[in-house]
């Protein structure tokens, strides 16, 4: 399911529907051969959510270097209309991506505050990438799993979340060119739950230590 975000949609966290299996065994392919990487097939579901828009999406094919920087602008806790407004809110992803859009490292940071839960800290969440995919012919949606590891909705987010980062990337399918989007892409990022969250994040371990495999041996 493609689905692409806007500050007007009543956004809800993500999960993997009834595909979890078979991803695992594309992603597991995947490692080993540093194929093309595979749609993650992110759905959504529930709350708690963070919508970020006004997002610029930058990509070096020289570098590798995967760059996403915007502004979070609300969250939703529990489902209820309105959601909470982000104060100064900030939406980060920085990520390292090869030719054959296999992820090899990665970071989510998003920051502001939001009065009425108790956030005030500055930092609404942050978390390492540990999967990356994207459709068989380019294009939106490109999608991201993170492993959680601090900020004040962490304890909302659980273990594993999900990324949608969709319109305006000016991605093709080919990270042998350099893209970008400047200010026109929106992402979603909210829990994937269990049991989906463990084959997902599992999977995503087992690409990180096939590329760590593959550098040894060169």
């Amino acid at each position: 399911m493609k689905f692409i975000a806007n500050p007007e949609h009543t956004a809800r966290p993500i999960h993997s529907g009834g595909r979890a299996l078979p991803l695992v065994a594309v992603l597991m392919l995947g490692a080993g051969s540093q194929a093309q990487a595979a749609p993650l097939n992110l759905t959504l579901l529930d709350f708690p959510d963070i919508v970020s828009s006004f997002i610029d999406v930058n990509y070096n094919a020289g570098t590798d270097a995967f760059t996403a920087s915007g502004f979070a602008l609300e969250l939703d806790d529990d489902g209820s209309v309105p959601a909470e407004a982000i104060t100064n809110g900030t939406f980060n992803l920085n990520a390292s991506i090869d030719a054959s859009g296999s992820l090899s490292s990665g970071s989510l940071s998003i920051g502001g505050t939001v009065a009425s839960l108790g956030f005030t800290s500055g930092t609404l969440l942050t978390g390492n990438l540990t999967a990356f995919g994207f459709p068989d012919s380019g294009g939106d949606p490109l999608e991201f799993l993170f492993s959680v590891t601090d900020g004040d909705a962490a304890g909302l987010y659980g273990s594993i979340g999900g990324i949608i980062l969709s319109g305006g990337t000016g991605f093709t399918g080919d990270f042998n060119t350099d893209f970008t989007g400047n200010g026109s892409a929106v992402a979603d990022v909210a829990p994937v739950p269990l049991p989906a969250a463990v084959w997902l994040f599992g999977a995503g371990l087992l690409g990180l230590v096939g590329l760590g495999r593959n550098r040894v041996r060169v």
